[in-house]
């Protein structure tokens, strides 16, 4: 059984949910950045603690990160701005 071809539709989702999570770590970066932390960022996008002995300003922005993360994975195109849809759509072509 070969594997069925990906659609245009699911491409752009793809791309979609790949831009927002680049979004996302660069905002956690941003957010972070001025604390003395070590955080791990897995390959599944979300971010973990090195140490217990952070801020809780960085366990609160690491959770808030994980959560829209968790979020990317539910979304469908409808859910995106019209913005990072006409994004995707020119990545896509």
């Amino acid at each position: 059984m070969t594997p069925r071809k990906s659609t245009r539709s699911e491409r752009k989702l793809l791309k979609l949910r790949e831009n927002k999570l680049e979004e996302l770590a660069k905002k956690l970066d941003k957010d972070i950045r001025g604390y003395d932390h070590i955080v791990r960022y897995s390959d599944n996008h979300t971010a973990s603690l090195h140490s217990d002995w952070v801020d809780d300003n960085i366990r609160t922005i690491i959770m808030k990160h994980n959560y829209k993360v968790n979020q990317v994975n539910k979304m469908q195109i409808k859910d995106f701005s019209k913005e990072e849809q006409e994004v995707a759509e020119n990545e896509v072509e």
